[in-house]
């Protein structure tokens, strides 16, 4: 009789091709002698198994990140070296990826799995916005179109190379980030993409983090800012830049003490400042130059932004057509992450087709950019959040701690309750 030990290699290996997941991986080989011997006469299969789930086109980035991430020693030149070969040779990383080992994959894996999540999310609750807009032609569920999905995503992993690439604890150990090659060869409507995927990012960080920030009595004391967005938030910026697997478990955590302590863990952490980047313009630009972007010819923007020769360049028009809908009063040095802008980018709106624009009659809805940003809102309750921190520090100060609410104490700990007694 056959029994599992005697499956030749050859088919051991398909069907482990067929996992979907390099994280599956792993436990498949500790399952059984056999697999993990046939595994060994064919190493090459955990890469296949992986650019089964990556697309091939954000493969450069997923190994960017990940090259990123361990980056060392971390300065001009390695951080240089590094884009220079994700902008002008991705094959060079797409090659490492047979000889890398296992964990490596699965780390990689983990990543996109998140980003993809993440990306997803987006770009349904982009969907849902402009569908409730009014006078919107947009209906019906959302099937992102491959070279769609391939933005969100390619976003999200720049977001994500930013922050590795960039964090750091103190000014003296950074590597400056204004005027860098990151930024160079990206066109303002794709750092648009960037500031949208920020925008995004920052609000699911705020929704995850609200009950704490807003109740705990410690960060009462410390007086942490839950409403203010941008880079006048501090804390918040802190907690982006630990990138989107910090945001995604912080999304996912369900406990309040877990949402505490993960958010603690970042105290001492390092941070990098992706808004000034984005809405400097660039250093050749005139800033006395009044010229709106109406004032442009097609030949003038083509000059200023002539197609790079990146393999992954986008080509098609929707995302450029959509950013000039938006800034068409604007000068050049205002071409992006306008704050009036914000319920723009919540709507992804420099992320579609030109084909679904075209269709679903998106270019009115962007002529003005919409009013409505969920980021925005909470401004109204600065008074509150100013007299939350007064009373959480009162009852600090007295040794207290734990959960508060206003007019109720109920769930505040006491030394006494602490010690036990």
């Amino acid at each position: 009789m056959s029994t599992f030990t005697t499956i030749p290699c050859e088919i051991m290996i398909s069907v482990l091709r067929e996992l979907g997941n390099v994280r599956f991986l792993l436990p498949s080989l500790l399952s059984c002698r056999h697999v993990y011997s046939c595994f060994k006469e064919n190493p090459g299969v955990a890469a296949e198994i992986l650019q089964r789930q990556i697309p091939p086109a954000i493969i450069p980035y997923s190994i960017a990140v990940l090259e990123a991430s361990r980056l060392s020693p971390r300065n001009e030149t390695t951080v240089h070296e590094l884009l220079e070969t994700l902008y002008t040779q991705p094959s060079k990383f797409t090659e490492r990826l047979r000889s890398m080992p296992v964990p490596l994959l699965t780390r990689m894996g983990h990543v996109h799995g998140v980003i993809h999540d993440l990306a997803t999310n987006f770009a349904s609750s982009a969907w849902t916005r402009l569908s409730k807009d009014q006078g919107s032609e947009v209906a019906g569920s959302l099937v992102l179109s491959p070279s769609e999905y391939l933005r969100f995503c390619r976003a999200f992993y720049r977001v994500e190379l930013c922050f590795c690439l960039f964090r750091s604890r103190t000014s003296l150990t950074s590597v400056p980030i204004h005027e860098h090659r990151f930024f160079s060869n990206q066109p303002p409507w794709e750092k648009e993409q960037l500031a949208s995927v920020q925008d995004f990012l920052e609000l699911k960080l705020s929704k995850a983090s609200h009950d704490v920030l807003a109740h705990d009595v410690e960060f009462g004391e410390l007086g942490i800012d839950y409403i203010s967005t941008g880079d006048d938030n501090h804390f918040r910026q802190l907690w982006l830049s630990q990138g989107v697997d910090f945001v995604h478990r912080l999304m996912s955590e369900s406990s309040y003490d877990g949402k505490k302590a993960l958010l603690k863990s970042a105290f001492d952490a390092g941070k990098v400042d992706l808004y000034n980047p984005l809405m400097s313009p660039p250093p050749e630009t005139d800033l006395d130059d009044d010229t709106p972007l109406s004032g442009y010819a097609d030949e003038d923007l083509a000059a200023l932004f002539p197609p790079t020769e990146s393999p992954d360049r986008d080509t098609d028009k929707g995302p450029f057509e959509a950013w000039r809908v938006a800034f068409n009063h604007w000068p050049r040095s205002a071409w992006v992450m306008l704050t009036n802008n914000y319920g723009l980018r919540e709507r992804a709106y420099v992320f579609w087709d030109l084909e679904r624009i075209e269709t679903c009659g998106m270019l009115k809805l962007f002529e003005d950019s919409p009013e409505d940003s969920e980021l925005q809102r909470a401004y109204d309750d600065m008074d509150e959040m100013r007299e939350s921190f007064e009373e959480r520090s009162k009852i600090w100060q007295k040794g207290g701690s734990g959960y508060w609410s206003k007019n109720d104490e109920s769930r505040i700990v006491w030394p006494t309750q602490q010690d036990g007694n």
